[in-house]
C-alpha cells in the first residue's frame, strides 16, 4: 500500500475520533444543560436548596440570579418555612447601666466574615452619642428603643447612618383614668417596625380591678384605645401589682405581675386574661424569673432560676397547660465559671433570655456567659470591667427579618447587581447538579 493512502487513512481515522469527541461532548454539555435546566425550572427542587443557605442575607444573594429565583426566594410560604429552620440569628447584645453615657455594643463570636460589615455598625452606632445620656428601652429585630434626655427614638444599628427622629411624648392625661394607678412599658412592635414607631403600655390597678390603655405611635401621631376592666386577684385592695418583665410576641404582651399571675394582653383586640402559675414551678423559691416569646404563636416561656437549677417551662395559652422543657442543674452552671485557682463564682443573675427560651444570657460575677439551655453548654461571651458599672440587664440584636428583597433588575443594572452572588449562584448550581447526578 503507498505511503500516501495510508496518511490518507489515519486522517480520515483522526478526523473520526475527533468528530466522536465533539459529538460525546455536545451531547454531555446537552446533558448538563437538561438537567440543570430541570433543576431551575423545578421551583420544589430550587427551593430545597436555597433552604439551606442559613442565612437571611445568603437568600438576598441568591435572589438576584434571575426572576425565578427571585420569586422563589421571597415567596411568603418558603420564607415561613427557611425561619422556622433558621431563627435569625443573634449578632450580639447592648449592655447599659447608669453609669455609660450610652449603650455599648458586644458581638458574638463565630460569626462568617460576610457579616462583619453589620457588627461593625452596631459597634459604631452610638459613637456619635458618646456625649449624650442615652438609655435603652427594648431592643427587637435589629432596631433599638432608646430614652435621650425623657424622650424616645428608635434607632437602627444594622442599617446605613439616617437622621433620629425624637417622638412626642404619650398623651397620657389625656386618656388615663385617674383613680387608677399605673405601670408603664415602652415596647417595639414584633418586627421592629419602620424606624417611626413605637408602643406605650399603661396598666392600671384599684380595688382588685385592672384595665389597660395601649398607645401605639405611628408617624409622629398617637393612636390610644382602652380595655375593659378585669378582676384581679391580689392579697387585699391596697396591694398594687409590680410588672418588672414584659415580652411582645405573636400579637401579645406577656405581664408578669408580682402575685404569681400572669398578665396576657391581646394587642389586637386589647382583650386582658391572666394566667395562673403553676405550683410546680415553686416560685417562691426562686431566686429569679424572665420571660421569653415561645416556638409557637399560643405560647409564652417561663425561665426559673432556682438555688439548685434552672427551669424552662412553656405554657399553651389554647391547651392551658404548663409543660417543663428544660431543667440545668446549678452545679453544672457554677463549673463553667471556675477559675485556675479552683475558685467559682458566687453569685449567678438573668441578664436576658433569647431563641424561645433556648439560650440565657448569665452573669456569673463579672463575666457575662451565653448559656445554651438544650446542649447545656457556656460560652463566655464577655468580660465585665470596672466602667461598666452594675449590669442588670443586656438587649441582643438579631438579625433583621424578613431580608429586604431588591426590585427585579435588567440588563446592565442586573449584572452589576448580581456580580457579588455569583460566587453563592455557582456554589448552589454544583450542589444542584451533584444532588442530580448522584
Amino acid at each position: 500500500m503507498a505511503v500516501g493512502e495510508l496518511g490518507d487513512g489515519a486522517a480520515s481515522e483522526g478526523m473520526a475520533r475527533l468528530s466522536l469527541s465533539a459529538t460525546v461532548t455536545a451531547m454531555a454539555a446537552t446533558a448538563t444543560a437538561t438537567a440543570t435546566s430541570s433543576v431551575f425550572d423545578n421551583d420544589d427542587l430550587l427551593r430545597e436548596i436555597l433552604v439551606r443557605v442559613t442565612l437571611p442575607h445568603c437568600l438576598v444573594r441568591a435572589s438576584l440570579v434571575c426572576k425565578s429565583w427571585l420569586r422563589n426566594a421571597s415567596d411568603l410560604v418558603f420564607l415561613r418555612r427557611f425561619r422556622s429552620l433558621h431563627p435569625p440569628p443573634t449578632l450580639g447584645f447592648y449592655i447599659d447601666s447608669s453609669v455609660l453615657s450610652c449603650p455599648r455594643f458586644v458581638a458574638l463570636q463565630g460569626h462568617p466574615p460576610e457579616l462583619g460589615v453589620l457588627l461593625g455598625r452596631a459597634s459604631r452606632h452610638f459613637d456619635a452619642w458618646s456625649d449624650v445620656p442615652l438609655s435603652m428601652w427594648d431592643s427587637r429585630n435589629g432596631r433599638v428603643l432608646v430614652e435621650i434626655y425623657g424622650k424616645l427614638a428608635v434607632h437602627s444599628p444594622l442599617l446605613p447612618p439616617a437622621d433620629i427622629s425624637v417622638y412626642p411624648q404619650t398623651p397620657l392625661k389625656v386618656w388615663l383614668d385617674r383613680s387608677f394607678t399605673y405601670n408603664l412599658h415602652e415596647f417595639l412592635p414584633e418586627d421592629g417596625g419602620n424606624g417611626r414607631e413605637y408602643y406605650r403600655l399603661a396598666l392600671g390597678y384599684k380595688c382588685k380591678c385592672m384595665i389597660a390603655y395601649l398607645f401605639h405611635l405611628v408617624d409622629g401621631i398617637w393612636v390610644g384605645r382602652a380595655s375593659d376592666t378585669i378582676s384581679f386577684p391580689g392579697p387585699d385592695e391596697q396591694a398594687e401589682p409590680v410588672i418588672p418583665l414584659g415580652v411582645h410576641a405573636f400579637g401579645k404582651l406577656f405581664l408578669l405581675t408580682n402575685f404569681s399571675i400572669i398578665i396576657v394582653l391581646d394587642c389586637k383586640t386589647l382583650e386582658l386574661t391572666k394566667v395562673n402559675i403553676t405550683d410546680e414551678i415553686e416560685l417562691e423559691d426562686c431566686d429569679e424569673v424572665d420571660l421569653c416569646e415561645g416556638k409557637l404563636e399560643d405560647e409564652f416561656t417561663l425561665v426559673c432560676l432556682h438555688p439548685t437549677k434552672l427551669q424552662v417551662w412553656t405554657h399553651n395559652l389554647s391547651q392551658i397547660t404548663w409543660t417543663l422543657s428544660h431543667s440545668v442543674a446549678r452545679d453544672d452552671i457554677l463549673q463553667a465559671s471556675v477559675t485556675e485557682a479552683g475558685e467559682s463564682c458566687a453569685h449567678v443573675s438573668i441578664l436576658g433570655i433569647a431563641n424561645a427560651g433556648k439560650s440565657a444570657f448569665l452573669k456569673l460575677d463579672d463575666s457575662i456567659f451565653l448559656l445554651d439551655i438544650v446542649a447545656k453548654n457556656m460560652t463566655k461571651v464577655y468580660e465585665i470591667c470596672p466602667e461598666d458599672g452594675d449590669i442588670e440587664r443586656i438587649y441582643p440584636l438579631l438579625m433583621i427579618w424578613p431580608p429586604k428583597f431588591p426590585a427585579h433588575l435588567t440588563g446592565y443594572a442586573r449584572l452589576i447587581a448580581s456580580s457579588s452572588s455569583l460566587s453563592l449562584s455557582l456554589s448552589l448550581s454544583l450542589f444542584l447538579l451533584f444532588c442530580i447526578f448522584l
